[in-house]
């Protein structure tokens, strides 16, 4: 069975990430994650954030880089998440399709229930920018 493909946003405050509490009504209900959802049939994954977080947050974003991918099985199947990093262009933060939000900074990810496919980008997101070694002369 194929997984289901969900897209989320990484949106920065300074040194903080957005996060939204699910709605008590939805499966997961009252654990926090990433802001995204499900891509719609024959939409892109950039589309279908832009479109998430319009219907979710009421803001428009612009969707950059991929940050990470993760697969991860919960026991009713597969999702396949496609992390990206997106920056804040217009609209004020609503509570249209979720319950709450936080920004907070993402070492601080313990402290919330969030969701289990959620927890391998914040990890990322928690380690210190690494440089790679320079290439030794030859």
């Amino acid at each position: 069975m194929q997984p289901l493909v969900v897209t989320a946003a990484i949106l920065r405050q300074q040194d903080r990430i957005l996060i939204t509490r699910r709605p008590a009504h939805k499966p997961h209900g009252g654990m926090w994650e990433l802001p995204g959802g499900k891509l719609n049939g024959g939409e892109s994954p950039r589309a279908a954030l832009e479109r998430e977080l319009r219907e979710e947050l009421g803001i428009q974003v612009a969707v950059d880089d991929i940050f990470e991918v993760v697969y991860h099985r919960y026991d009713w199947g597969a999702v396949l998440i496609l992390a990206y990093e997106c920056r804040w262009l217009a609209g004020v933060l609503q509570h249209l399709e979720v319950d709450e939000h936080r920004w907070i900074h993402p070492r601080e990810d313990r402290q919330y229930a969030i969701l289990e496919a959620d927890r391998p980008i914040f990890e990322r997101l928690a380690r210190p920018l690494c440089r790679p070694a320079p290439s030794p002369i030859r």
